[in-house]
C-alpha cells in the first residue's frame, strides 16, 4: 500500500517537473515560470523511489501553467491528502489589523503666490485704451471771460499755435455787444496723430456797460444749460454712446493790471460761478507793470480772493510723480494768478524766432518765464493738467448740479439715489424729532410765559406794596396835621370862649330857641362876639 502511495506521488511530481522545464524555453510563459516555485532534484532524490520505472505521461499535455494547475486541481485524488499537505493551498484566516480613525488636526497651509509661466497679455491694457482714445479724439471747452481789449483773442491764437480768431471770425472785441452774450467758436486741431476738439467760449460785452449789474447771469446760464443738456442725454432711455461733452472745462478770468487788487465787479463774478466751473485767474497785459509791482498785484489778488472765500482751481498734488514734476507742479502753484502777455508776430531776437513783442524800449518774449508767466499757463491748461480739469468737471462741479438737480425734482435735500425704505425711515425719523423739537419749543415758551407773568406779578405786587407804603405814610400825616389843626382849633375855641364868656353849648342852645321863636325877637342882640384876635 505504501509503495503504490509513492509510485502515485512520484508520477504526478515528474509530470509537473518536465511540464515546467518545456515551457521555460517559450518567452510567453517566462512571466509564470518566475512565480512558480521550482523543485530541485535534490527533494525529488529524496523521497523513496521503487525499482520499477515510472509511468509515462498522460498522452494530453496541457498548453500552460493555468492549464495544467487546473487539471492538477480537477484531477480526482482517492487517496485524498498526501503526506498531509493539502492540494489546494489557503492563506490563514487572520484578524486585520486595526487602524486609527481618530480626526487628525488640520492645519491651514499657505499657498504661496502664483507665479506666471510666461507672458499673459494684461499689461497691454494701457495700449488698448491709448488707441481707443487717439482713434476717438478728445473735446476740451474753454471759456474766456474778461472786459475788452485785455488781449483774450491773442493770448488764445497764442496758446495754440493757430489763428482761431480771424478777419473772418473775429475776437470778441471787434464783435461788441450791448448785452452780455456767450458765443462759441468751435475748432479741430490736430497734432502728432492726436485730435482734439476745442471750443472757446466768449463772452463779448462783458463788464462794458455803464451799469454791470447781474452781467454774469448770461453766463452762468450758459454753464448750467450745459449742465442739463448733459444730464437730460445721459438719463435717456436710449443714451447716444458718441454724444458730445460740451460742458466748461476751465474759465480764464482776465484781471485788469490796475494795480489795486480786484475789481468788485470781479469778486461778485467770481463768487457766482467758482462752484460751477474750474476757475483760472490771468493777470493780462502784465508788460506794462515792473516785475515788483507784478508781484505786489498777485499778492493783492490772492489775498482779497481768500478773504472773499474763492475757491479757484487747485493744482492735484503730484505724490507719484518725479522729482521734476513735483517741482514743476510746485512752481506753477506759486505763479498763481498767471501774469501773462500775448503776441501773434513772430520776431527774431538774439538770433532765435520767437513770438514776441517789440517796444521802442526793448522786446518781450513771451515764452521767456523771467518776462511773464505764458509758459507755465499753457502747460497747465494743455500739457500736464488737461485731464485733471476735465476730471474735476465731471466729477465734481457736474455731480454737485445732478445732486442739486435730482434733489430738486423729488422735493427734498437729499440725494434721492437710495432705497425708498430707507427713504421712509429716514423721514419718520425726521418727523419723529420734528415733532420733539416743537414740543421742546412749546415748553420753552410756555416756561419763558410763566415767568414773564411770574415775573409781572411780582412787579406789580411790589408796585402796590410800595403804593400802600405811600399810601399809609400820607395817611398818617394827614392824620398828623389833623390832629395838629384839631388841638390848634381846640386851643382857639377856648381862647374864644374865655375870650366872650360864653361856650359853645351855650351859643348852640341860644341859636335853638331863637329858630323855635320862643323868645323876642333880637334876644341875641344883647350878646356881642369878638371874632378873631
Amino acid at each position: 500500500m505504501e509503495s503504490q502511495r509513492a509510485s502515485a506521488l512520484q508520477q504526478r511530481l515528474q509530470a509537473r517537473r518536465e511540464m515546467f522545464f518545456n515551457k521555460e524555453s517559450t518567452p510567453s510563459s517566462s512571466a509564470a515560470t518566475t512565480a512558480t516555485p521550482s523543485y530541485s532534484t535534490a527533494r525529488l532524490n529524496s523521497v523513496n523511489t521503487p525499482t520499477t520505472a515510472p509511468p509515462q505521461p498522460p498522452p494530453t499535455t496541457p498548453r500552460n501553467v493555468k492549464d495544467a494547475l487546473n487539471v492538477l486541481s480537477n484531477r480526482e485524488n482517492p487517496y485524498g491528502a498526501t503526506n498531509g499537505i493539502s492540494s489546494v493551498t489557503k492563506k490563514p484566516d487572520v484578524a486585520p489589523k486595526p487602524r486609527d480613525v481618530s480626526p487628525k488636526p488640520e492645519y491651514p497651509q499657505k499657498s504661496p503666490p502664483r507665479q506666471l509661466d510666461g507672458y499673459v497679455g494684461f499689461a497691454n491694457l494701457p495700449n488698448q485704451v491709448y488707441r481707443k482714445s487717439v482713434k476717438k479724439g478728445f473735446e476740451f471747452t474753454l471759456m474766456v471771460v474778461g472786459e475788452t481789449g485785455l488781449g483774450k483773442s491773442t493770448l488764445i491764437n497764442s496758446m495754440f499755435l493757430t489763428d482761431i480768431y480771424s478777419t473772418a471770425y473775429p475776437g470778441p472785441s471787434q464783435r461788441l455787444k450791448k448785452t452780455v452774450q456767450v458765443e462759441t467758436n468751435q475748432v479741430l486741431m490736430k497734432e502728432g496723430g492726436v485730435n482734439l476738439t476745442l471750443t472757446i467760449v466768449d463772452t463779448p460785452g462783458f463788464g462794458d456797460a455803464v451799469d454791470n449789474t447781474n452781467c454774469w447771469d448770461s453766463v452762468l446760464n450758459y454753464v448750467e444749460s450745459q449742465y442739463e443738456a448733459f444730464l437730460e442725454a445721459e438719463t435717456k432711455v436710449a443714451r447716444n454712446p458718441t454724444m458730445a461733452d460740451s460742458r466748461v472745462n476751465a474759465c480764464l478770468y482776465f484781471i485788469a493790471p490796475s494795480g489795486h487788487g480786484l475789481k468788485p465787479l470781479d469778486i461778485e463774478f467770481m463768487k457766482q460761478l467758482h462752484d460751477k466751473i474750474n476757475i483760472i485767474p490771468v493777470v493780462a497785459k502784465a508788460d506794462t507793470m515792473t516785475p515788483e509791482e507784478c508781484a505786489h498785484f498777485k499778492s493783492q489778488i490772492m489775498n482779497q480772493i481768500q478773504a472773499a472765500k474763492i475757491k479757484i482751481y487747485e493744482f492735484p498734488d503730484v505724490s507719484d510723480g518725479e522729482e521734476s514734476e513735483k517741482k514743476d507742479n510746485k512752481k506753477m502753484k506759486d505763479r498763481v494768478p498767471f501774469a501773462v502777455v500775448g503776441s501773434n508776430m513772430v520776431i527774431e531776437i538774439d538770433g532765435k524766432k520767437c513770438r514776441g513783442r517789440k517796444y521802442p524800449w526793448g522786446m518781450v518774449d513771451i515764452e521767456n518765464m523771467e518776462h511773464c508767466d505764458f509758459v507755465p499757463l499753457r502747460n497747465m491748461l494743455i500739457r500736464t493738467h488737461l485731464q485733471d480739469l476735465r476730471d474735476v468737471t465731471n466729477y465734481i462741479h457736474y455731480e454737485n448740479f445732478r445732486c442739486r438737480k435730482l434733489a430738486g425734482v423729488t422735493g427734498t435735500d437729499k440725494v434721492p439715489n437710495k432705497n425708498p425704505l430707507f427713504m421712509m425711515e429716514e423721514e419718520q425719523k425726521e418727523h419723529v424729532a420734528k415733532l420733539n423739537k416743537m414740543e421742546r419749543e412749546m415748553e420753552e415758551v410756555f416756561e419763558r410765559k410763566v415767568r414773564e407773568k411770574k415775573q409781572k406779578l411780582s412787579d406789580n405786587e411790589k408796585d402796590l406794596e410800595r403804593r400802600q407804603n405811600e399810601s399809609t405814610s400820607r395817611l398818617e400825616q394827614l392824620k398828623q396835621e389833623l390832629d395838629e389843626k384839631k388841638a390848634a382849633f381846640d386851643q382857639e375855641r377856648i381862647g374864644w370862649e374865655t375870650m366872650n364868656n360864653i361856650t359853645i353849648d351855650e351859643l348852640k342852645r341860644l341859636s335853638m330857641e331863637s329858630l323855635d321863636g320862643k323868645k323876642k325877637k333880637g334876644g341875641l342882640s344883647g350878646v356881642s362876639f369878638r371874632m378873631g384876635k
